[in-house]
C-alpha cells in the first residue's frame, strides 16, 4: 500500500474530527474524500447514518478493546449482542444498514480505531454493487480499509467477509461478487 496514499486517507479523516457538530454527517460533496465508488445521500441513509454514529460516541470509553464488527445492514442486522452468540467476547456492532465501502473509510476513525479493538471482522460490498461500482473499486476500498487497520495495529486479526449472494431485483449480480 502506498505510504502517500495512507496518509492523505489518515489526514482526511483527521480533517474530519477537526468539523465539530456535523462531524457525524455524511459529507455533502465527494471532493477530497478517500476512496472511489458510491456514498448513499438518501434521506433515509443520512438520518440512520448519523443516528448510529452520534450513539457509538458516547459508548468509545465502554467499547475499548471490543471485537469489532463492521459492515451494513447484514452486520447492523444482528444487533448490538450479536444475539448472545459471542458470550464472554466483548463486541462492538458498527454496522450501518446500506453503508458502502466509502462510506466505512470515512467513519473508520471514529467508529473502529477509536476502540482499539481486540480484531475487526468486515462484510461490506454488496450496496456498493446496487450503486454500480465495479469490484475492482470496491476491493481498493477494501485495501484501504484493512492497511488504516494495519496501520492503527499491526497485530490485529482482521477477519474479511465475502460478499454475500443477492437477488436479481436488487441489482448486485452474481457474478460481480
Amino acid at each position: 500500500m502506498n505510504a502517500k496514499r495512507i496518509t492523505l486517507l489518515l489526514f482526511f479523516i483527521f480533517a474530519l474530527d477537526l468539523l465539530g457538530a456535523s462531524k457525524f454527517a455524511i459529507p455533502a460533496t465527494d471532493k477530497d474524500l478517500p476512496g472511489e465508488g458510491p456514498i448513499r445521500r438518501y434521506a433515509w441513509f443520512k438520518n440512520l447514518w448519523e443516528k448510529k454514529r452520534t450513539g457509538w460516541a458516547k459508548q468509545v470509553k465502554q467499547d475499548q478493546g471490543a471485537l469489532v464488527f463492521l459492515g451494513d445492514s447484514i452486520t447492523q442486522g444482528w444487533g448490538d449482542n450479536f444475539r448472545g452468540h459471542f458470550k464472554g467476547v466483548k463486541v462492538a456492532n458498527r454496522g450501518i444498514s446500506g453503508d458502502t465501502t466509502r462510506g466505512v473509510l470515512i467513519r473508520l476513525k471514529e467508529d473502529v480505531l477509536s476502540l482499539n479493538p481486540k480484531g475487526v471482522v468486515i462484510l461490506i460490498g454488496t450496496n456498493d454493487l446496487e450503486e454500480k461500482a465495479t469490484p475492482e473499486v470496491i476491493a481498493g476500498n477494501l485495501k484501504l480499509i484493512i492497511a488504516a487497520l494495519k496501520q492503527h495495529n499491526a497485530k490485529m486479526p482482521i477477519v474479511l467477509c465475502n460478499t454475500f449472494p443477492s437477488s436479481a431485483t436488487k441489482r448486485r449480480p452474481a457474478d460481480q461478487i
